[in-house]
């Protein structure tokens, strides 16, 4: 079994590789999340790296959040910044509709959440203003 998480880890290390590439997967399976809005909403678990990624920096990253990414409905996310080139590491929840997602963002002083259909992200400023 440890050599599938390997290859997970180094599969996921490879889309780290590339500018705007990235991943987001459901912990317990490894599963590639599809659908949906992914909205950070654990700040303290962020992490910059500024090179390359290895698979093994996913791995430390995984065991150091074990129990925040075991809590129900979080993902594990990674994000290299074009503009930079450093990569993100995260733990978000995946919410179902946009206008939801936005706002949770909002709570949570993010800049953005992902759109996983439209594979783009979507500016924290499109909450709509309260009536």
């Amino acid at each position: 079994m440890q050599c599938d998480v390997s290859i997970r880890y180094n599969q996921l290390a490879g889309a780290l590789s590339v500018p705007d590439g990235g991943f987001s997967i459901i912990p317990s399976t490894g599963a590639n999340v599809t659908r949906g809005y992914a909205v950070s909403v654990h700040p303290e678990c962020e992490r910059v790296l500024p090179g390359i990624v290895q698979a093994s920096d996913l791995a430390r990253y995984a065991d150091e959040h074990a129990a925040t990414l075991a809590l129900p409905g979080r993902v594990f996310g990674g994000w290299r910044d074009p503009e930079s080139g450093a990569a993100f590491l995260d733990v978000s929840v995946v919410v179902p509709e946009l206008g939801d997602a936005l706002t949770l963002a909002q709570a949570h002083g993010q800049l953005a959440v992902f759109d996983f259909l439209a594979l783009t992200s979507v500016p924290v400023t499109s909450v709509p203003a309260a009536a």
